[in-house]
């Protein structure tokens, strides 16, 4: 496909100061041309009615693990990704330096959506958890190299703050892989949210060590090493660190995900700056599902359409340092362009701990173009697709 018009449609792009518009998205050679109301439809190759939907920049997923046939949980790039409504996703640590070139050999020549990676400091990234278990598992020196050398697909460096290591090295695993971020001149990823013993966490230690630019995710985790105080206070080391630049990040995975914590958080004024899935091929079908649903839920703590939108294209574009060529629909660019339903009904999401929320709009994704490609969405991760379940009380 040479020239595509997406006719009519709501359009979102806060990148751009764009709420709401009814404008026309025109595309040539896999790049947008023009951005206006009422583009004359006659010299394109396709047009597209998308009247009553919502186009946005194309969604990013800030976290998600997709070393498909590696790691026993990595979901294919294209199940999350376009498949799903998303055409960027960021996996988070799946691999370490001494298995990362499996990404770029044959991750990446097989995916439609683009993948960004962040680098695990443990050697072999995920592949075997919990995966910091002593002081050997960890290199400095080749993970920065890697990331440098791989830049770049790769975007910064990851940790898991939890785990056996926790206890017997402490905050010293974190201030190594902050080490590595420094030495790749990139930025450090920190999981919180223990899930392996009872003891020591580390989150109030590790948060005065971040500098702008490295992202804290699981923000809303109700494991230990959460954000919230045994007295129901928001740390105020995680105010600080998103004063200093941190992007907190909501990343939902199959354990660290709570409506209470998010609910918390959100009366006392923290607002996390993106929304992510931690997406796994378990996590596909068990708990966060898909993007648009992690969208819905957001919807039915309170967000606006606007917000979910910009802290899936814009905040999570300015969080890699990739505004100018993802999260906005600027001319010129690369055509990566989510168009969204919004379905009205008596929906229910969970969290987590299967606590349930009411919604009264549910997002899905109804098509996807990723370098001026259209790409329809697949089945959706429900037996019934990609809706959330239904309140029939």
């Amino acid at each position: 496909m040479t020239s595509l018009l997406l006719k009519g449609g709501t359009v979102y792009d806060s990148s751009q100061g764009i709420k709401a518009q009814r404008l026309d998205i025109a595309v040539r050679d896999a790049k947008i041309v023009e951005l206006a109301a009422n583009i004359e439809p006659k010299d394109f190759d396709e047009v597209i009615d998308v009247t009553n939907k919502i186009v946005a920049p194309g969604l990013i997923d800030l976290h998600c693990h997709v070393f498909h046939g590696f790691n026993s949980s990595g979901v294919h790039p294209d199940v999350v990704g376009v498949g799903s409504g998303v055409t960027t996703v960021v996996d988070g640590g799946s691999a370490g330096h001494s298995n990362f070139g499996g990404f770029p050999t044959y991750i990446i020549p097989n995916s439609k959506t683009r993948v960004l990676c962040m680098v695990h400091i443990s050697s072999t990234g995920l592949s075997v958890m919990p995966e910091l278990t002593s002081i050997e598992n960890i290199d400095v020196g080749q993970t920065a190299r890697v990331v440098r050398e791989n830049y770049p697909l790769t975007r910064g460096v990851k940790i898991r703050a939890i785990g056996p290591t926790t206890e017997t090295l402490g905050v010293e695993i974190v201030k190594l892989a902050k080490q590595a971020a420094i030495d790749s001149k990139t930025r450090l990823m920190v999981h919180i949210g223990e899930l392996y013993h009872q003891g020591k966490t580390l989150t109030q230690e590790l948060l005065p060590l971040l500098t702008r630019g490295d992202i804290l995710t699981h923000t809303f985790t109700p494991n230990p090493g959460r954000i919230i105080d045994t007295q129901g206070k928001v740390l105020p080391e995680v105010f600080e660190a998103q004063e200093r630049g941190i992007t907190l990040d909501t990343a939902f995975g199959r354990y660290n995900f709570s409506f209470d914590i998010a609910k918390t958080a959100l009366d006392q004024g923290l607002i996390p700056n993106t929304i992510s899935t931690d997406m796994t091929i378990p996590g596909r079908q068990n708990s966060a599902h898909s993007m648009t649903e992690m969208l819905t839920r957001f919807v039915a703590l309170g967000f606006s359409l606007e917000d979910v939108i910009k802290m899936t294209t814009e905040n999570s574009a300015i969080a890699l340092d990739m505004l100018d060529s993802i999260g906005t629909l600027r001319i010129g660019n690369e055509a990566d362009i989510s168009v969204l339903s919004v379905v009205k009904g008596d929906w229910n999401v969970s969290d987590v701990k299967g606590n349930i929320l009411a919604a009264s709009r549910a997002i899905i994704p109804y098509i996807t173009i990723k370098t001026g490609d259209m790409i329809t969405p697949d089945f959706g991760p429900h037996p019934w697709g990609f809706l959330p379940s239904q309140n029939i009380n």
